[in-house]
């Protein structure tokens, strides 16, 4: 059984060192195999040879992926789990996050730990739960946040979930190939921000069980600013709720899909992966 962490990241070689650090001495009291899956969304800067240099000084396992030029979030995103479906097996877990130190590795010990005893499919670090924190936001950023989770909570029901626009989750892999399977290739269509929105609302269709853990946001501790687009974020999830809205996607054959036999699944293809 291994975790891997998929980072998505572009511009992101100051970043890179002391991230790799706190995965280093989470690897020494977490009594499990972590590779790291970093795909680098065609960065201008040294963040492939960072990670390289980082990875083989602090002994930590790379799977180095890269985009030839900046294909946005959202591709970054879909090479990383087609990648983790390609080199991982059963029983295997995937988290996501940021590559920007802001979000704590440490915090997957508690996530790994809650989604086995309580057999969950995904783990989302919050920000909306007792003992959550966010530091160094700007007050209108953290405005957006909350009245997104508001939204999604009223329009977009997901049992167990408040933060819904965090990308910071923990996947069980069964789950993971049972979303590859149904949706194939329109699994990632966002290409912003937004796909992460995106993802948790397709996975609204199996069902899946969710646990929130509270996360200490450390915004203060990010070197370079946001790259978000905020108007055009802010825009794509008003359409991805609108959308949620009027979707009327049947379930009926789910059951038929997900045969136990089915879900071994040659994974989505990448045309832009090296």
């Amino acid at each position: 059984m291994s975790l891997f962490v998929l980072l998505p990241a572009y511009n992101e070689q100051e970043s890179i060192r002391p991230l790799f650090k706190r995965f280093q001495t989470l690897q020494q009291i977490f009594n499990m195999e972590i590779e790291l899956i970093l795909v680098d969304d065609g960065s201008s800067d040294a963040t492939a040879q960072t990670a390289i240099d980082e990875s083989q000084s602090l002994g930590i396992l790379l799977k180095l992926v890269q985009h030839p030029k900046n294909a946005g979030l959202g591709q970054a995103i879909k090479t990383g789990f087609t990648t983790f479906l390609e080199i991982s097996k059963e029983g295997d877990f995937l988290a996501a996050m940021d590559c920007d130190n802001t979000q704590p590795p440490e915090l997957l010990i508690k996530m790994y730990d809650t989604m086995i005893a309580g057999s969950y499919d995904i783990a989302i670090a919050s920000r909306y739960r007792k003992g959550s924190k966010v530091i160094g936001l700007s007050k209108f950023r953290e405005l957006m946040s909350y009245g997104a989770s508001w939204l999604f909570r009223i329009a977009a029901h997901l049992p167990g979930v408040r933060d819904y626009t965090c990308g910071y989750r923990l996947y069980n892999r069964t789950f993971v190939s049972k979303l590859d399977m149904y949706y194939g290739e329109s699994l990632f269509t966002e290409s912003g921000f937004a796909c992460m929105i995106d993802l948790l609302l397709k996975a609204k269709v199996l069902k899946p069980k969710i646990v929130e853990i509270p996360m200490v946001l450390r915004y203060d501790q990010k070197p370079s600013a946001s790259k978000m687009k905020v108007l055009k974020t802010i825009t794509r999830i008003l359409k991805l709720l609108f959308k949620n809205l009027a979707s009327t996607e049947p379930t009926s054959n789910l059951g038929r899909i997900f045969n136990e036999q089915e879900t071994a699944r040659i994974p989505l293809k990448m045309g832009n992966r090296k």
